[in-house]
């Protein structure tokens, strides 16, 4: 079975489309998979096996100079060079990430030239039999899968992972809501096309069942839970805390109710660390807000230095905003990350609203320890620093609900069925 992915980014193992995806799919036998992506940078993955490239600066460098759009690139070579021929403009507009930069974008993708022979020639000497479809808010990515759709008359499924589509969401600007609007009915159209649409939490499936006509099915990443939940042994001298990952949508806010905690429980005459490691560029008050005593800001790392930092922490941290906005915002997400802990069979500390699909799923499976306000953030985490056995015994109920929720087995088996389902049509 030959699948084709379009995607925003590469398909790498250290960003988070490419480990998602990787983790999804490796090991399903018998099927082959060829990655549209438009984005700069390299593939870096022994799952998919072809790839073909679009971005901004190649559609510019089309419209400038003729040269071809989009070229199919290889594992062991450069993709397209970013030249700063009559693009470099562009790329400082692109980092300012305001609406009207993201519009600007949208304009280079409407003119630009994508639907050229090369992609034509990819897709049809890759010959797919299904297309699964991560749905974005990008006009321009289900732009391009619509149009293979419609070229190749092969079926299509649909991965949606945030809400891009309802009106649950909280923004004063009058340009955002210009923007949801008109991208809103792009996304329906693609799900309107799909034979099943996978979601990624309870909440986005009984939102998206009530507006889409396509089936909704959960799918999350997954990890081998076949063995006993691991073995875990506290420390008799410190508790080691780890957050690891972006500070952006509150996370900020929410981490900074924890090192307060922190701080007041160190003057107490306990002993807590929180080491805190992230890539996002942080304002000089949100830096000091993070580093009280015996809490540490790092930058970022590799995700395999990650990994090893979470194995020897004692409690790991999950977090999201608290406020209306930030609330709206996550209300369908769960973190991938979290199926990582569950493996672990680490303690979770985390802080979210039960209306946060991620919260929804822990407090419910009893999964993690879960601040749902800023007053619950010391009172609880008071509780698990002075019962270091309740550390321990959410360490293996995070493990059982992994296994019972996100047991890879369980989930690529129904994924392998569907699919082959679905192409033998």
């Amino acid at each position: 079975m030959k699948i084709l992915i379009v995607s925003n980014s590469p398909w790498r193992n250290d960003n988070s489309f490419g480990n998602s995806y990787t983790n999804i799919f490796e090991g399903i036998p018998d099927i082959e998979i060829a990655n549209i992506f438009c984005k700069y940078g390299n593939p870096q993955t022994t799952v998919a096996s072809r790839f073909f490239q679009i971005t901004e600066k190649s559609l510019i460098k089309n419209f400038l100079k003729k040269t071809p759009s989009g070229r199919e690139v290889f594992l062991e070579k450069t993709c397209i060079e970013e030249s700063n021929d009559g693009v470099e403009l562009f790329n400082i507009a692109r980092k300012q990430k305001t609406q009207l930069m993201f519009w600007l974008r949208d304009i280079i993708w409407k003119f630009g030239r994508w639907k050229s022979k090369e992609l034509v020639d990819f897709v049809d000497d890759f010959k797919p039999d299904l297309i699964f479809q991560p749905v974005y808010f990008s006009s321009h990515i289900t732009n391009i899968a619509r149009f293979i759709k419609k070229h190749t008359d092969v079926p299509m499924v649909g991965y949606i992972s945030d809400d891009c589509y309802t009106l649950r969401q909280f923004s004063l600007s009058p340009l955002y809501w210009v923007d949801r609007l008109f991208k809103r009915r792009m996304v329906k159209r693609t799900i309107e096309q799909c034979e099943i649409l996978y979601v990624i939490s309870d909440i986005q499936k009984a939102e998206y069942e009530k507006i889409f006509t396509p089936p909704c099915k959960i799918l999350t990443k997954c990890a081998d839970f076949s063995g006993e939940a691991p073995n875990i042994k506290i420390s008799d001298n410190e508790i080691r805390m780890v957050y690891a990952g972006n500070i952006s949508k509150g996370r900020g806010e929410s981490l900074s109710y924890i090192t307060q905690a922190i701080e007041r429980l160190n003057n107490e005459g306990y002993n807590v660390l929180l080491d805190i490691y992230s890539g996002t560029p942080v304002t000089d008050k949100l830096s000091e807000n993070l580093s009280r005593k015996g809490c540490y800001f790092h930058g970022k790392v590799t995700y395999s230095e990650v990994q090893n930092i979470e194995q020897n922490a004692d409690i790991l941290i999950h977090v999201e905003g608290l406020s209306l906005k930030e609330r709206l915002a996550v209300h369908q997400s769960f973190s991938t990350k979290l199926v990582d802990f569950f493996e672990m069979g680490k303690c979770i500390f985390a802080v979210g609203s039960y209306d946060e699909a991620f919260a929804k799923h822990l407090i419910d499976n009893d999964a993690a320890v879960v601040a749902t306000n800023k007053e619950q953030v010391y009172i609880k985490l008071k509780e698990l620093i002075e019962n270091r056995d309740l550390i321990t015994e959410y360490g293996k109920k995070a493990y059982d609900c992994g296994k019972k929720h996100h047991n890879k087995a369980d989930v690529q088996g129904m994924l392998r069925e569907d699919l082959m389902r679905i192409s033998t049509k």
